[in-house]
């Protein structure tokens, strides 16, 4: 397993985070597949799970954001 730094793990928050707030906005919470959204990321569910729960938290944080 690699560990990651914590600006590592920031940049990676980041980027879900940028990445959802612009596949929500496209395609609507429902339509967005948790597979769609870490693909496009370039990251595993894993991170997404890691840093928001789920797709639910990853809507808080966008929600939040804004």
């Amino acid at each position: 397993m690699v560990r990651r730094t914590r600006v590592e793990m920031e940049e990676t928050r980041a980027a879900l985070l940028a990445t959802a707030r612009k596949v929500f906005t496209e395609r609507g919470f429902a339509d967005t597949s948790m597979d769609d959204l870490t693909a496009q990321a370039g990251f595993t569910r894993g991170a997404l799970y890691h840093h928001f729960g789920d797709k639910k938290g990853l809507l808080a944080a966008v929600v939040e954001q804004v």
